[in-house]
């Protein structure tokens, strides 16, 4: 991606000089859709925010009359910001002190600090349609327990659950600091609700975060798979976030265009979340169809099933059950999948962190198989001693009560 550092550097000149020392916004304006791009990008990722921001400078115009939003929290200036794209500049750019936060840097991750960006980008920019877009910007680790926030301030279970975010700042010392998927869903629900999600992050179509998420936002879209380091191509993505109905499809479509080289893509979903309850009612059934089968062996045997990370915990649902259940059972599931993943890209194969690489010569990637949502099969603790705390861990998700997971044993 191009690097055009002139406008970078005049982001940093207008952000010092932009400071109001208030704590509602002023100057209030309506626009047909807003979309908050929140960069959490104080981590290793910080250079392509850089590359992203400027991407998102490039694309963005003001003649529909939509608004772009951008939060930015990276490791080069230590002073994050809200700014409005328009036009090739960030305009009436504000500090966190200008948002009634008080801290120079202030973890990005943490709950309190998301609800005052949102609730203050939303109530500066609103949508005359109540029309808005959230892009989660940086990492994530789909429904997997990490040190959160949480965590930190509470000596309680409830801390450690699936996690988007990761902060390294200052104030947060020198371990990662996220913020949970259900510290996230509580976030969202005290902000005008979402048409869409749009999550540039890893492992985040998975059915236990998607489940979570089902009531902040009609529509989320990204992968199951990693995503990567570069994130999305912005300059054709930006339009796409303001189509007004075909939104999800043009998103996934311009991402997918990504040249990666190799053969690589980013496999991508659009799911539609009121339909979210009816798909967990229809896991739990088929789950139930599966038991007789599955009680064999006590945990399935998941080899060559299409898998999302170097260790199989995000494994392609639609998959799964194709495989266990029987047809009849299995055809009444995928209607519901169907309704639900409305939209869909696969990919053979997706760059991955070379640290885990997936060796793709594990399973085979088919359109028939491809679901475009992951869910965590339970496995053995035999197998890998970790799936103990994974299997643990997964009794935490509201998916696990909701799917029916108890009913298998698991």
């Amino acid at each position: 991606m191009t690097r055009f550092l002139l406008i970078y550097a005049l982001t940093v000149t207008v952000l010092l000089t932009a400071c109001h020392h208030h704590d509602e916004p002023e100057g209030v304006t309506q626009s047909a859709r807003t979309v908050l791009v929140y960069m959490s990008a104080e981590n290793n990722l910080s250079e392509g925010a850089e590359d992203d921001l400027n991407e998102m400078l490039l694309a963005k115009t003001d003649k529909n009359n939509d608004c772009l939003l951008v939060y930015v929290d990276d490791r080069s200036s230590h002073i994050p910001y809200l700014a409005r794209v328009s036009n090739g500049f960030l305009k009436d750019s504000v500090s966190l002190r200008d948002m009634g936060i008080s801290k120079r840097d202030t973890c990005s991750s943490d709950p309190g600090v998301m609800l005052s960006v949102i609730n203050y980008a939303f109530r500066k920019y609103p949508s005359r349609n109540n029309d808005y877009g959230l892009v989660l910007w940086g990492h994530a680790s789909g429904w997997v327990i990490e040190d959160s926030v949480s965590t930190k301030t509470a000596a309680s279970a409830q801390g450690r659950r699936k996690a988007y975010g990761l902060d390294n700042g200052v104030d947060v010392g020198a371990r990662a600091s996220w913020i949970n998927i259900y510290s996230l869903a509580q976030v969202l629900k005290q902000v005008p609700h979402l048409k869409y999600i749009f999550a540039d992050c890893c492992n985040f179509q998975c059915l236990e975060t998607l489940y979570a998420l089902r009531d902040v936002a009609d529509y989320i879209i990204g992968s199951p798979a990693e995503i990567p380091g570069v994130g999305a191509p912005y300059t054709t993505v930006v339009p796409a976030l303001f189509e007004p109905d075909s939104f999800y499809t043009a998103i996934i479509d311009r991402y997918y265009e990504l040249p990666l080289g190799g053969g690589l893509r980013v496999p991508l979903s659009a799911v539609k979340t009121s339909n979210m309850a009816v798909l967990a009612d229809a896991t739990r059934q088929v789950l139930l169809s599966m038991k007789d089968t599955l009680s064999l062996t006590a945990y399935p045997n998941t080899e060559g099933l299409i898998h999302y990370y170097y260790s199989p915990l995000f494994h392609d649902a639609n998959d799964f059950v194709l495989r266990f259940a029987s047809s009849e059972a299995y055809a009444a599931w995928k209607q519901i999948l169907d309704e639900t993943v409305v939209y869909k890209k696969m990919a053979a194969k997706w760059m991955t962190n070379t640290a885990w690489q997936i060796n793709y010569s594990d399973f085979q990637m088919s359109e028939e198989r491809y679901g475009g949502v992951s869910m965590f099969v339970p496995q053995s603790s035999n197998k890998n001693s970790k799936y103990r705390n994974y299997n643990a861990d997964i009794k935490q998700t509201a998916w696990y009560g909701a799917a029916g997971l108890a009913n298998l044993g698991w």
